[in-house]
Order: structure tokens, then sequence, then C-alpha cells
């Protein structure tokens, strides 16, 4: 029988008191792991790896290859390398989310792979076409010994997971209340529970003209469940981990087809990382929950040499806490002593190791909310105590009532029509358009079939 193991690694029957500090004997917590349930003091190193591998149990639940992601970026590192690619010969290849809290993710990738091209669009929705996807390939390093070029290719819906559970909750910088991510996944979800599958399933390449990525996310999407053979029934049932799930695999089979439309596998390699970005931060923005970011890789592949090898990241050990912390000092500009280092929680959380994050808001990041807030106290205690008497009156600047414009609104309407929008609704009602729309939307309402040649599911 396996001894029972505390959530630091230690088998629980071999701890003792020299084990536990006595400095602060009267404070104790009981730890659960494995079955094993023991009282233990609340000192740092036990305290922070119980907390965090409860985090992770949270993502988890919903995603069990999540890994925290600093952990995610090193060992993708070192299993690229081992397979040829590096920041210095490979261009990133970027598609994530528009939402500003994707940027965290983006920021990690570029201090792997220097700056990256990106095609991000509503929902991780691929719309940049095969032009897109070659430009980016375009910018490229040529190597100057086999002539090849090297991309690796980056694809992640997102969803948020708070520190609590909530599923599609997260605290944003001054806004009251609770946002969702992904919004855009959590409408369409909603449009095609109250929509139905066939309105969802447009012909494609048709879109709304003021509102593209999305509707182009929602057929997507309903495309691809009805071909899943998912009916309106059991559309009802699903979630928004479902949606995302089904927004990941949708999005990775689009990069391949993209892929096969612009890279010639005799005249590079490339490598191609594909699965969910998960938010877990603090029930609010400024709490003093940890905010933790995490990455389920779901398909991870190269092809050298026109060979195609998947890689399990799951199988490689991660990165200790201490090496977690030099490089994140060193990737922020500083060394292992900087706030990246030292002033955030870094730590073994099971499977991985975790490191908060402070999240892209580098105009309202939490830290300095804090010390705004401190200020604010500080100053409304001193003008009491200093005696001080100041002026809340604001003057109207002078050089602003040159910059006033009185204009009405109304008087830019007419203008508004000379557009391509205004444009294109003028032919909605061709008789000839109406017929031919008539018969593609019979078609592509039928029943669903296998993908056909152009690489589109019916």
């Amino acid at each position: 029988m396996q001894p029972h193991h505390n959530v630091s690694g230690a088998p629980a029957d071999s701890l003792s008191s020299q084990d536990i500090s006595t400095s602060e004997a009267s404070t104790y917590y009981n730890i659960e792991a494995n079955g094993a349930r023991f009282p233990q003091e609340k000192v740092r190193g036990y305290a922070e790896v119980a907390y965090l591998t409860g985090r992770t149990k949270i993502v988890a639940n919903e995603f069990p290859t999540a890994l925290g992601i600093d952990d995610f970026l090193h060992r993708l590192e070192i299993a690229l390398y081992a397979y040829g690619f590096n920041g210095d010969n490979a261009i990133a290849m970027v598609n994530l989310c528009r939402d500003e809290i994707t940027v965290s993710l983006k920021v990690k990738i570029d201090q792997v792979f220097g700056s990256s091209f990106n095609t991000n669009g509503l929902g991780g929705v691929l719309t940049c076409g095969v032009t897109g996807v070659a430009a980016g390939l375009s910018h490229a390093p040529v190597s100057s010994g086999s002539g090849k070029e090297r991309y690796v290719f980056f694809s992640f819906p997102h969803i948020s997971i708070d520190a609590r559970g909530e599923v599609g909750t997260i605290s944003r910088p001054g806004r009251p209340g609770s946002s969702c991510a992904c919004g855009a996944l959590h409408q369409a979800l909603i449009d095609i529970k109250s929509q139905g599958l066939s309105t969802s399933c447009k012909i494609p390449g048709v879109h709304e003209p003021l509102d593209p990525e999305f509707t182009i996310l929602k057929q997507r999407l309903a495309r691809r469940l009805r071909y899943d053979g998912v009916d309106d029934n059991a559309v009802a049932n699903l979630n928004l981990v479902d949606i995302t799930r089904v927004a990941e695999r949708t999005i990775a089979d689009d990069l391949d087809y993209l892929i096969s439309h612009t890279v010639d596998p005799k005249k590079a390699d490339y490598a191609v990382v594909t699965g969910v970005q998960i938010h877990n931060w603090g029930t609010r923005f400024d709490d003093e929950s940890p905010n933790l970011e995490f990455v389920a890789p779901q398909s991870v592949y190269v092809v050298v040499n026109g060979e195609k090898t998947h890689l399990d990241l799951n199988a490689m050990p991660s990165l200790t806490p201490r090496q977690v912390r030099i490089l994140a000092g060193k990737s922020e500009g500083g060394d292992a002593r900087s706030r990246g280092a030292d002033d955030v929680v870094c730590n073994s959380a099971g499977t991985s190791t975790l490191r908060e994050i402070d999240p892209p808001y580098l105009y309202n990041s939490r830290d300095i909310r804090k010390r705004q807030k401190e200020r604010v106290e500080t100053y409304a205690d001193l003008i009491t105590e200093e005696g001080l008497s100041p002026d809340t009156t604001c003057p109207w600047p002078s050089w602003q009532s040159t910059l006033r414009n009185t204009k009405s609104v109304k008087e830019d309407e007419s203008s508004r029509n000379n557009s391509a929008v205004h444009f294109d609704s003028k032919f909605s009602s061709v008789d000839e358009l109406d017929e031919l729309w008539t018969r593609l939307q019979s078609k592509y309402y039928g029943e669903p079939r296998p993908s056909n040649s152009d690489g589109e599911s019916d």
C-alpha cells in the first residue's frame, strides 16, 4: 500500500514536529490530500501549495489538461526547441479572441518567439483567410543554411473560471459587478439556442455587414454542431464550457485547412499549438486572491521535413518555482529580485507550477489601484491635519474654446448613407439575388453531410 502524500509531495505519515516550525503553533488548519487529513501549521510553503492546488483543481474539473501559463510556455519552448524551433528562427502566428484579457498569453508568447503576427477575431474565429495567413508567413526568418522558414501557429479561444469556480464570470477594473469571458461565445450560444441550428447555419461566406465577425463565428459554431450530429434539443443543454470546446475544435480545424493552403512542407517546418486559455482570477479585480492564468493544450504537433509528430506537454516535468521566478524576472526586464520574481505568489500546484500574473491593464493594475486608494485616504486625513482649504472648482481652460465644435450630430447624418453598407443594401431586393438566395438557403439547410472537397462541412 502506497503512503498518502500531502500537497507538498512529502509522505503524510512522515510528517513530524521537525517538519513544522513552532513560531505560530496556535494557528492550525486541515489539509486533505489523497484521502489523508491531518492538522498542519499555517506556514508559507504548505499554505501556498494548498491554496494553489485548490485553485488548480477548480480549473482541472472543467479542463483536466490545464497548466499554469508560465509552466505551459516553458514546457512548450523546450519541446519545440528539440525540433528546431526557437525565437531566432521562427515567427509566431497567434490567433486569440479580441478581448484585452487575452493579451497576457500573447505577451508570454512574444517573450519566447519575439513579436508575433496576430490573426485575432471575436471568440477566436479565423476571418483573415489565406491572404492574412500568407502575409504573416512572408515575415518569417529564413534559415541561412537550409533556406527554410519556420512557423509556430497558436490558436486559443478563452473562458473565465473565477477563484470560486464560477464559469464565465470575471471582474474587470473600473466596472462594477461581473463581466463575462468569452462574451462572444456566450452570446453565440444564447442566439443558437433561441434561433435554432437551421436558422443559425447561414450560407458559407454570408454575414451581416455591420456584424461580420460575430455572425461568422455563430454560423461556424452552428454548422459544426450540426455536422457533429447535435440537434436543437441537445443544444438546449449546452453550457459555456461545452461551446468553448466546440469553438476550439472548429477553429483548430479551420486553422489546419488554412495551413494546407498556405504552407509548403517542402520549404518550411511548422508547429501547431491549440487549446483553451483560462482566466482564473479573483472574484473582484482588486481583492487579495491572486489572478492566475491557465492554458489547457488540446493539440500540439510539429511538421519537420514533411513528417508530423504529436507532442504531449503534460508528459513533461514542470520547472521548479525558483526557475519560474528567475525566468519571469528576466522576461519582465528585471532580475530575480524584481517584483516579477518575489512579490507575487509562485509555487507548486500539483501537476503544474503556478505564478500570479498582473492582468495587462498597465493603466489600471491592481497594485496601482491599491496605492491610489491608500494615497487618497492619506491625503484626506492630511487636509484636516494641516488645515488646508482646497479650491475644488475647475475653471474652463481658455485654450479649450478653440477646440469646441458645436456642430449638430444631425448635420452629419446625411453622410452616413455614403457607406459600403448603404451601397450593399441597395441590392438587397434584386429579384435575381433573391432567387439565388432562396436556392442557396435550401441547399445549406439540408441534412448534414461529410466535408466536401473544399474542406467546408455542409
